[in-house]
């Protein structure tokens, strides 16, 4: 059995999940989804191999979300990604990695103990006249904020990360990647909503299938090459400009990977689920 977990909001399959599913059971695999949060954590150990890919509600409670990781592996449980690359990705710290290393990422400060004087005094010293917060661990946008002057009493505090904000993202839109075992698959952009600057599904963005160059697939695989494994499935997330690629955000923990828009890429993520269960 290979179970996905999914969240309490998707009691059925999105396009995504539904094609997973239907191509695991093509190659006589027997395959299910269930929820997480409710489902006996013996459920997910016994299965063949558990998938997160639809854990999209657990920004309401990270503490438990990692605890289920840890108890999954405690028990023996065969999760892809693995715990380790999990729980790397669980922090958005992982930015100040990649920039570290000489990749192109927004710029961004991680402050463990954000105040006002905290952000303001940054965002000073940079020049922002708007940057964009964001809580460590999140997803689905939920949390970020763009800030700037204007609405300085709403400002977040506690731990979180500051970034610059990028302009030019609602023309741009967000580029995402998906790669199955490190090889490039598909790329689907999101349109942005006029007048927004979240390429999330809840501010109407909109996707379409789109050609990537082989020097920004290139781009996007050098993130990956920092991991210490290669991942079953991510997605790369970025701005695709003239002078080249910036990574956004990279997904190895629940990312919609698009499927639907790849016809055989279903088949192509099977086939890697199959080969690392040997």
């Amino acid at each position: 059995m290979i179970l996905i977990a999914t969240c309490s909001e998707y009691p059925h399959p999105t396009p995504n999940l539904e094609a997973l599913v239907s191509a695991l059971k093509a190659q006589g695999m027997d395959a299910a989804y269930l929820p997480w949060k409710t489902t006996p954590l013996e459920t997910f150990a016994a299965a063949e191999a558990a998938l997160p890919l639809c854990c999209w509600d657990y920004y309401d409670d990270p503490g438990r979300f990692l605890a289920w990781i840890d108890a999954l592996e405690a028990k023996g449980a065969r999760l892809l990604n693995p715990p380790e690359l999990l729980r790397w990705n669980f922090r958005k710290t992982y930015l100040l990695e990649m920039a570290e290393a000489g990749l192109a990422v927004p710029k961004t400060f991680h402050l463990p103990e954000a105040n006002r004087q905290a952000i303001a005094q940054r965002m000073e010293a940079e020049g922002w006249s708007v940057a964009v917060a964001k809580p460590v661990s999140s997803q689905s946008g939920h949390g970020v904020q763009k800030i700037d002057w204007s609405n300085i009493d709403r400002w977040p505090t506690g731990e979180m990360l500051l970034q610059e904000y990028q302009h030019d993202i609602g023309a741009l839109g967000e580029t995402t990647m998906t790669f199955i075992d490190g090889t490039f698959s598909h790329a689907v952009r999101r349109v942005l909503k006029a007048g927004e600057w979240r390429a999330n599904a809840q501010y109407g963005t909109t996707y379409e299938r789109v050609t990537v160059s082989q020097d920004v697939i290139d781009t996007a695989k050098s993130y990956l090459d920092l991991l210490p494994q290669t991942p079953l499935y991510a997605r790369v997330d970025g701005l695709v400009r003239s002078t080249g690629f910036m990574l956004m955000e990279l997904e190895l923990i629940d990312p919609y990977l698009y499927l639907e828009f790849a016809p055989g890429s279903a088949d192509v993520m099977v086939r890697a689920v199959l080969q690392r269960l040997g």
